[in-house]
């Protein structure tokens, strides 16, 4: 094998070998001095308040992976749906956003919370083209819609009872060129991730962080998003080594 075949091959295994490899496009911890704890993130680093003006929401140290996260309280605010949005940044094709999220142990069964893009850079909740969310009995929901997210049209999965409360989640959407990707993981017991995958006609230009509901009882509770990423695509590194090892091929042949 040549010096280029090998280099091309060790390029596609990197590029395989997923998201972690990409440099973020953004990426926040709404960590001081940027953020500041107990203020609501409005007109900081390109966010603002979206659904429900974005009630409820501050940042806090509790359940902190550094020192802040974005707490979203929803026990006394819990009549309706809130939202903050942040525009994505500027991208080729392929687009991966992640976030952390930790839901308090005494979440109400119909209390929703989860991430989602939007058709547009300054969209609500209900602009969503793609999101997912968790609820307060493990139901996880998803789809090309606002609706599909809490909605049981959209369910695509429960979490075993106890196994997505109290510890830290990842929410992965992802985009690439017309296919779209969902995944919920970091839940304990034999289910441990969750995921689905859609088409869009467009790609996303906004994200909201949310809280939602689906019936009108039992919709109470506490929970905090942090460590927000966003980055190219997976599949599209993939396939830009593999676009390379092929142009080598022609090159050799």
């Amino acid at each position: 094998m040549s010096v280029s075949m090998k280099f091309v091959g060790c390029a596609v295994v990197a590029a395989l070998s997923g998201q972690a490899l990409a440099a973020p496009l953004y990426s926040t911890g709404f960590e001081p001095p940027l953020y500041t704890l107990g203020d609501s993130v409005n007109g900081v680093d390109g966010w603002a308040n979206a659904s429900g003006v974005g009630a409820g929401i501050t940042v806090s140290n509790v359940q902190a992976l550094d020192t802040q996260s974005l707490q979203f309280d929803n026990s006394s605010t819990f009549n309706s749906f809130y939202s903050v949005r942040r525009e994505l940044p500027t991208y080729n094709g392929s687009i991966s956003a992640s976030v952390r999220l930790f839901i308090e142990g005494n979440v109400q069964t119909n209390r929703l919370y989860g991430l989602y893009l939007t058709s547009t850079a300054t969209g609500t909740l209900g602009g969503t083209s793609l999101g997912l969310s968790i609820g307060g009995d493990g139901s996880i929901r998803a789809g090309t819609s606002w609706a599909a997210t809490y909605s049981n049209t959209g369910l695509i999965g429960t979490a075993d009872a106890g196994s997505f409360t109290d510890r830290w989640l990842t929410i992965t959407l992802s985009y690439n060129n017309g296919d779209a990707s969902v995944m919920i993981s970091g839940l304990d017991g034999p289910n441990s991730s969750f995921s689905n995958n859609y088409t869009m006609a467009a790609g996303p230009l906004g994200l909201n962080l949310g809280t939602d509901w689906f019936t009108s009882a039992d919709r109470a509770g506490v929970a905090y998003f942090d460590n927000l990423e966003i980055v190219p695509a997976p599949g599209a590194l993939a396939l830009l080594g593999l676009g390379g090892l092929a142009a080598a091929r022609r090159r050799r042949g």
